[in-house]
């Protein structure tokens, strides 16, 4: 038996935020019902945890097969839990939204600290921060336990990027952003203002993020000569579909692995797959070097080819899907202080 009292309150355009972290594709129709069974109106919130979405919302609105399976399994052991529970979690911290002074604060740090040549290895920060987050550990993820992973193979390089970060951290202090954007939040608003200078969507994301204390597991991150199954295994444990994969994916446009200009966030990285340079038969030594095994397995995958295509074609899409699943990343494991607006 789900809840018998309403969830608590939220806007409509978070409703449609929040059905994007289920499996199933929900039409907007579907969308505007649950907005209408579940919005109250009164106070919000411009996010919520996982868990908290399945408590106060999916739980009320939605039945069992809609959920992920993951989901679907936490929701069962939670159909005995009491409205007023699921309304303690709330309060137990939740994504905020940046505004006024604090917004234009970290504005102005944003762009003190990073210049384009930097945008790639942020990026790549970003990737590596959130990609320790597993379901079925249920930890990891968008904490900035990053600072204390440097010293990882997989993770060489990334030391230059955790630089940007610290001063970006320095830039706000003494501004009214000082003390609200933890150094996890900061990582998702660095990359994020990252893709939008070299050229790519501009993307909002919430802060609250509590920062971790120590390093995350160790082999959480895909290898690059992952083969395209593992490779979708390893982001369905993290939460993401096959789409929001290959969409994250594009993120390797900007960079020295040669698809494309390095510092121009576009599509070139899935009209390259499509080509195939690294394959020619007259490949020279520069071609066969574009792109890392990982990428290479993509385009022949049953799966991942028809997201490249139309990813190819419809940079506008690629864009919109990049951002949504940009957002899901830097929320992935987050644990939210306890504030509701910045």
């Amino acid at each position: 038996m789900a809840f018998s009292q309403p969830a608590l309150p939220v806007r409509h355009r978070d409703v449609f935020r929040f059905t994007s972290l289920t499996a199933k594709p929900i039409s907007q129709n579907q969308c505007q019902q649950l907005a209408t069974n579940c919005c109250q109106g009164g106070s919000y919130h411009s996010g919520l945890p996982r868990r908290d979405l399945i408590q106060s919302l999916l739980l009320v609105a939605m039945p069992t097969s809609s959920l992920s399976a993951q989901a679907a399994a936490e929701a069962e052991s939670l159909q005995t839990a009491s409205t007023s529970e699921a309304a303690s979690a709330l309060q137990q911290g939740v994504p905020a939204a940046l505004e006024g002074k604090a917004k234009l604060a970290v504005e102005q740090a944003l762009r003190k600290a990073v210049d384009k040549t930097k945008c790639p290895v942020v990026l790549r920060l970003v990737f590596h921060d959130s990609g320790t987050y597993n379901i079925a550990a249920g930890n990891g993820g968008a904490n900035a336990s990053i600072q204390h992973e440097l010293e990882r193979p997989e993770n060489f390089g990334l030391k230059r990027g955790w630089k940007v970060i610290q001063q970006a951290m320095s830039n706000i202090q003494g501004t009214a952003a000082e003390g609200l954007v933890s150094q996890a939040d900061m990582i998702a608003l660095v990359g994020a203002y990252a893709v939008g200078l070299c050229g790519g969507p501009l993307i909002s994301v919430p802060v609250g993020r509590v920062d971790a204390q120590k390093a995350d597991a160790t082999d959480r991150l895909p290898a690059e000569d992952f083969s395209a199954d593992r490779l979708k295994q390893a982001f369905q444990q993290q939460g993401l579909s096959v789409q929001e994969f290959v969409a994250l994916a594009g993120a390797h446009t900007l960079g020295s692995k040669g698809f494309g200009d390095p510092l121009t966030f576009d599509n070139a990285y899935f009209t390259a797959l499509l080509q195939k340079p690294w394959a020619a038969p007259n490949a020279d030594s520069m071609a066969k070097m574009i792109g890392l095994p990982s990428d290479h397995v993509l385009p022949d995958d049953a799966d991942c080819k028809p997201v490249i295509q139309m990813y190819a074609v419809d940079q506008k899409r690629f864009f919109r899907d990049f951002a949504d699943a940009y957002v899901k990343l830097t929320m992935l494991g987050a644990q939210w202080r306890s504030v509701a607006t910045v």
